[in-house]
């Protein structure tokens, strides 16, 4: 399986969930992926989100909802975590699957 660009240091878990958009959503594109600048109180930094546009935001809002991204701003800003916070990534424990591993396994 070939990587988008824009998906180039997000976790796998994260990848495979906005693929899945992109494959059911036709016409939306990603304009934004893993972005360290952001800071670790994003999920922009720990690689689970992106940005993404379409003619019809209201409609990709839902779609992404519906298969369980969350939906972070009105400019198309989604992560998906799989119930994560940003607190447990800052422990450094989540895995690429965006599972929390236990303490002392990572």
């Amino acid at each position: 399986m070939t990587i988008r660009a824009e998906f180039t240091g997000m976790l796998p878990a994260a990848i495979e969930k906005f693929e899945q958009l992109l494959s059911s959503f036709a016409g939306a594109a990603v304009v934004k992926g893993y972005n360290s600048a952001a800071g670790p109180d994003s999920f922009f930094y720990w690689g689970a989100a992106c940005r993404m546009e379409a003619g019809n935001m209201a409609a990709l809002k839902s779609a992404a909802q519906a298969i369980g991204i969350t939906w972070l701003s009105d400019d198309g800003d989604m992560a998906y975590t799989n119930g994560l916070t940003i607190d447990d990534f800052k422990t450094y424990r989540v895995s690429g699957n965006l599972e929390l591993m236990p303490e002392g396994e990572v």
